[in-house]
């Protein structure tokens, strides 16, 4: 099986969007194998964070828990630790998906301690855009994990193309941060970061939805390339057990 660790619905004003049916999505998935998927916002790093959060959550509802909604929040507005609250306790959001490069914001700013805090206490990892300077450095992000022990910290696309060693790093010093290789890294890169960090804080994902189709397709087939090549505990454990066990997922 596989669970995709990174999808997201498309942007309300591209085609994608008009067209978007969960049936579609869900046999997609079969198509390709996939299990179950996250599934995150785009309109949410840009507009409204509470609307865009009840859409997802609205996408999500009736899949069999196939679909899973993560929310977002603006570290910089006002209420953004009680709407990640309500994301944890009304729409059932499983993660948080915040992205420091387009929401402008940092890691490290003191916005995020709140944020931090509220998701520690609700049980939702928060997942971080990674890889694009100046906001969204794996270390920046691994930074904010020291600073809150109790809290879990996902780098969404394993430091990208450029920064997958600060992601390695990141993973190695900290047992709250983890990993989900998704973004334009090769094969070999993906099989240089797991040699570096074992596959206990590993996922998958393709960026789904956003971008060409054809793009998360290829990116599914290389994950498959690589879960063929570990054991199949391993295979496991990076293909679904992994990100199941970190959202609470049966």
């Amino acid at each position: 099986m596989i669970l995709d660790m990174h999808t997201h619905l498309p942007a309300e004003d591209s085609p994608a969007w008009r067209s978007w049916r969960q049936e579609n999505v869900l046999a997609a998935m079969d198509a390709g194998g996939v299990h179950r998927a996250v599934v995150m916002t785009l309109d949410g790093f840009f507009r409204d964070t509470r609307r865009a959060n009840d859409i997802v959550a609205r996408a999500c509802a009736g899949s069999g828990g196939r679909l899973i909604p993560f929310g977002t929040v603006d570290p910089h507005q006002g209420g953004a630790a009680d709407e990640l609250r309500r994301c944890a306790r009304e729409l059932g959001c499983r993660a948080i998906k915040l992205h420091p490069w387009l929401q402008g914001f940092s890691p490290l700013d003191a916005a995020m301690d709140p944020v931090a805090e509220a998701a520690a206490e609700t049980g939702l990892p928060l997942v971080f855009h990674d890889g694009t300077p100046p906001y969204s450095s794996p270390l920046q992000i691994a930074a904010l994990a020291e600073r809150f022990p109790a809290l879990s910290v996902v780098l969404a696309h394993g430091g990208l193309f450029d920064l997958w060693r600060d992601a390695a790093a990141a993973v190695l010093r900290h047992p709250n941060v983890h990993v989900t290789l998704c973004g334009t890294a090769p094969l070999g890169i993906f099989r240089q970061l797991l040699a570096l960090t074992g596959t206990a804080r590993v996922s998958i994902g393709t960026d789904s939805g956003y971008g060409d189709p054809d793009l998360a397709r290829h990116r599914l087939a290389v994950h498959r390339l690589l879960l063929d090549e570990l054991d199949e505990s391993a295979a496991a454990a990076v293909g679904h057990r992994n990100a199941e066990r970190l959202l609470g997922l049966d």
